[in-house]
């Protein structure tokens, strides 16, 4: 079955509903490894869509969302290759990722998400995609290319599924907060070329919105006109990136009632997105569309650990030094014996801080940077360039 989780009738009031969705297993396609066939769209089985959808369901249902999750559908089509890395995703009772469980799934989760508008859906989908035109996804189902119907016939677009998720005289109450992300390809096939106006059939019936105020942003793993890129029997880089921004990708604090929280928004997961895709040299930069305002996913009661690097140039200068972090609280990290090293690895608690370099070869034996903020979305590694502070040279 796809309805994984339901607890629509233990959660009263306004929740969270999740659609999941991971294609690796295309039936009609060939094996990963098999040259790339023009027959087939030059495209091949796939070896972590399904394990990148697991993964983000694994994570959803064991974090704290903004709202009680109520509802999980699951839709998987796995690789032999993904199974044996992940014992636990053969074994999962999600049903096959086709046309027809999409089309019966999507229409049961708008139905869930029209009941309270201070509903949250998440929507992600794995798996390929190519492009029609600007801003037309079109995502690939596991029946893509099977004999007889057209050929985009097993596919869905991801306009249609958004604006059918839109405030609508047949879904007055559906959630104004949503969040869509598509993790796969967004090229244009020469295939495709051959077609006149090759036609996706719709999942929902779009109807003229009334006043829409849905804040609802997309998130591609990667922009207009170009790949994604998948990991043999591993998660994508974009659902690792992802999983991240989930655990730690926190905003700047408030205070609520008197105890501080970390939410984690639409603006702080675009930020450690970019953040993971540069640091990991992809190349093909994310994309967000539809964005509007600063919807809240998560609120963390405490501050959450970020890994970050600390860099000091120019670095063989000013050996031998000692190096610390200073929190707002003027609080030292590590607190006894400073680092020895002009660059390193830290993990500490998300805040504020300051660098300070103890070494005779800085002027008033001291350096101590401007405070800023440290998260999950700061450059790697955060450079400190000291020349202007070293002692001249007798």
């Amino acid at each position: 079955m796809a309805l994984i989780i339901d607890k629509r009738r233990e959660v009263p009031g306004p929740g969270v509903h999740v659609l999941i969705v991971g294609v690796s297993d295309y039936l009609q396609l060939p094996n990963h490894d098999d040259p790339p066939d023009e027959q087939t769209w030059s495209l091949n089985k796939l070896t972590s869509g399904a394990l990148s959808a697991f993964k983000i369901y694994d994570l959803i249902r064991q974090v704290e969302l903004v709202r009680p999750l109520k509802t999980v559908r699951l839709l998987l089509s796995p690789s032999t290759i993904e199974i044996d890395a992940e014992p636990d995703l053969g074994a999962v009772a999600a049903e096959r990722a086709n046309r027809q469980n999409f089309a019966k799934d999507a229409q049961d989760w708008r139905d869930d998400a029209n009941d309270h508008k201070d509903n949250m859906t998440l929507f992600y989908f794995a798996g390929h995609g190519i492009q029609r035109g600007s801003e037309d996804s079109v995502l690939l189902l596991d029946d893509f290319l099977t004999r007889g119907p057209p050929a985009l016939s097993n596919c869905v677009e991801v306009g249609n599924i958004k604006s059918g998720m839109a405030p609508s005289p047949d879904c007055p109450n559906i959630a104004l907060t949503q969040f869509y992300f598509v993790d796969a390809c967004r090229m244009r096939p020469e295939t495709l070329k051959k077609f006149v106006n090759p036609q996706v059939p719709d999942v929902f019936n779009e109807e003229l919105n009334v006043v829409d105020h849905r804040q609802a942003p997309i998130f591609y793993s990667t922009v207009d006109g170009a790949i994604s890129v998948g990991r043999a029997g591993r998660p994508s880089h974009f659902a690792e990136a992802l999983t991240l921004a989930l655990q730690r990708g926190v905003d700047e604090r408030q205070e609520v009632n008197g105890r501080f929280q970390w939410p984690i928004t639409f603006s702080s997961i675009k930020l450690v997105l970019e953040t993971y895709y540069k640091k990991h040299n992809l190349g093909n930069s994310m994309y967000i569309g539809g964005a509007s305002g600063r919807p809240v996913i998560r609120c963390l009661h405490e501050a959450p650990d970020i890994d970050i690097c600390v860099r000091l140039v120019p670095g063989s200068e000013i050996d031998p030094c000692g190096v610390r972090l200073i929190d707002e609280n003027d609080a030292a990290f590590p607190p006894q014996n400073p680092i020895n090293r002009t660059q390193f690895e830290i993990t500490l608690k998300a805040g504020f801080y300051k660098v300070q370099v103890d070494s005779a070869h800085v002027t008033q034996n001291r350096y101590r940077s401007a405070s800023r903020r440290v998260d999950q979305g700061m450059e790697w590694p955060w450079t400190h360039q000291l020349s202007s502070y070293l002692r001249p040279a007798n």
